[in-house]
């Protein structure tokens, strides 16, 4: 039963990721998904960092559930991939993102095989 919430759960994470880099930008939202106090405006860049790391996400939920070895090595590259983006478009509603997000890195860190 662990598995499949936490696999859900990963697999929803990356959807939501989707959702929020790739909606359109509007004066309400609670911040600029497209603007980066690193990088400045390069809504292309978040967009692109957005639809890998959904990928990611969505094929490392779907390797755990299906209980397949290589998952781990997509929730490291998923996960990596997400902290970066939320790193450079940071902004504090990003908090439970980012903890999520570095918790699946972790996850999958552990789980690679010992070489």
């Amino acid at each position: 039963m662990l598995r499949v919430l936490m696999g859900l759960l990963v697999i929803a994470h990356g959807l939501v990721t989707f959702a929020i880099w790739t909606a359109p930008v509007t004066e309400t939202a609670p911040f600029n998904p497209s603007h980066s106090r690193v990088v400045g405006d390069i809504r292309p860049l978040a967009i692109i960092l957005a639809v890998v790391t959904a990928t990611g996400f969505v094929a490392t939920g779907g390797g755990y559930l299906a209980q397949q070895d290589w998952w781990a090595g997509a929730a490291v590259a998923s996960g990596a991939v997400a902290v970066i983006l939320m790193a450079l478009f940071f902004n504090p509603w990003l908090l439970a993102g980012v903890a999520i997000s570095a918790g699946v890195l972790y996850a999958g860190i552990q789980a690679l095989p010992q070489a």
